[in-house]
């Protein structure tokens, strides 16, 4: 393939240093997640990577609770991936990080994948040491619709203090969830 039309979408000199680039019409900016499909099923996510950073080969990737911690996606490569649908770009919906305690931090990442039957939210829970960057814990959850997103933030993996509920119904807030139906956070004591 030949080399891809990249542009830079910020006010960067040039896409290598940019945070938002168009590559041969898709979007992609810091922070939004590749999903890496499987090569025989175009249903079955192998990977998901979060971009890191755009540099003159390729896009800068780190996996998700994967085996390699980071990844180049050369543009030629991956203009031809995103155009066959081995690659599908999720953006960002919402992001936010909190102290669950004096050890832990937790950030919590939504995301919503576009595709030809609608949309699907993707939500990614992240558990580190307040020192560290790297995370200790990921898990990343396909959810079916916003119900499922709330239900994993308040029933499955449900907040350890009224705190840690108020950072999660805030994050759902900046989502643009209706938090009507979230249970009452005063149950949340420690």
């Amino acid at each position: 393939m030949s080399k891809p039309d990249i542009v830079a979408l910020d006010d960067a000199s040039t896409y290598a240093y940019s945070s938002q680039i168009r590559i041969e019409g898709t979007e992609l900016e810091i922070g939004d997640l590749l999903l890496v499909f499987d090569h025989d099923d175009e249903q079955a996510v192998n990977f998901f990577e979060r971009v890191y950073g755009f540099n003159w080969p390729g896009v800068i990737t780190h996996q998700i609770d994967g085996p390699v911690p980071a990844d180049i996606h050369e543009y030629e490569n991956l203009a031809e991936d995103l155009a066959n649908g081995k690659v599908a770009v999720a953006p960002e919906a919402a992001q936010t990080s909190f102290f669950v305690d004096d050890n832990t931090v937790r950030t919590l990442s939504l995301y919503e994948h576009s595709y030809r039957d609608g949309q699907q939210p993707i939500l990614i829970d992240e558990i580190r040491d307040p020192l560290s960057r790297s995370p200790s814990e990921q898990t990343v959850t396909l959810c079916t619709d916003g119900s499922d997103v709330v239900e994993e933030l308040f029933e499955t993996s449900p907040p350890s203090s009224k705190d840690e509920a108020e950072d999660v119904l805030g994050f759902l807030e900046a989502a643009g969830y209706d938090t009507d139906g979230i249970p009452d956070i005063e149950q949340f004591q420690r």
